[in-house]
């Protein structure tokens, strides 16, 4: 469910990484050598780094949007913009997304979405191509969603 969480706060453009399997001195090291919010369900790898005074925050609810809510809230965000915006991010590999006019590529877009498109995104890092689809209306009512609960 963090790789969930992960893949929204890309979308919504925070540099966010993800480690599906990593150990915890692999997480605490990390913890030691960056400046970054780090966020775990993990009780005792929580209370571990949290001892060495390194900002951490444990997620305490199942529920997505209350997860992104008491994150953003914690980093003192009161809004998020809608996407895409000029942070968002590849959701695969956190890389920054490069705005190309669509006749910079033909494959892998399907023939129907390419006709129906003027902009296409491609990740600086892995090539990922994204573009502008009915998925990007439902991430929007998504944040809309997320933006009210953090007006609240």
């Amino acid at each position: 469910m963090l790789g969930n969480i992960a893949k929204k706060l890309r979308i919504m453009g925070f540099d966010t990484e993800f480690w599906l399997a990593a150990n915890d001195d692999f997480l605490i090291n990390k913890c030691m050598n960056e400046q970054k919010l780090r966020v775990t369900r993990d009780r005792g790898l929580y209370l571990k780094i949290s001892k060495m005074g390194r900002n951490y925050l444990l997620l305490h609810d199942n529920d997505e949007v209350k997860d992104l809510v008491f994150i953003l809230e914690n980093c003192g965000i009161k809004y998020v913009d809608s996407v895409p915006n000029v942070n968002t991010r590849c959701t695969i590999c956190n890389g920054i997304l490069n705005k190309l006019d669509k006749t910079m590529v033909t494959n892998p877009v399907p023939e129907k979405v390419y006709k129906n498109i003027s902009t296409i995104y491609r990740c600086s890092k892995c090539s990922k191509i994204y573009w502008d689809g009915t998925h990007v209306q439902n991430i929007n009512l998504f944040i809309g969603n997320i933006n009210n609960l953090l007006r609240q």
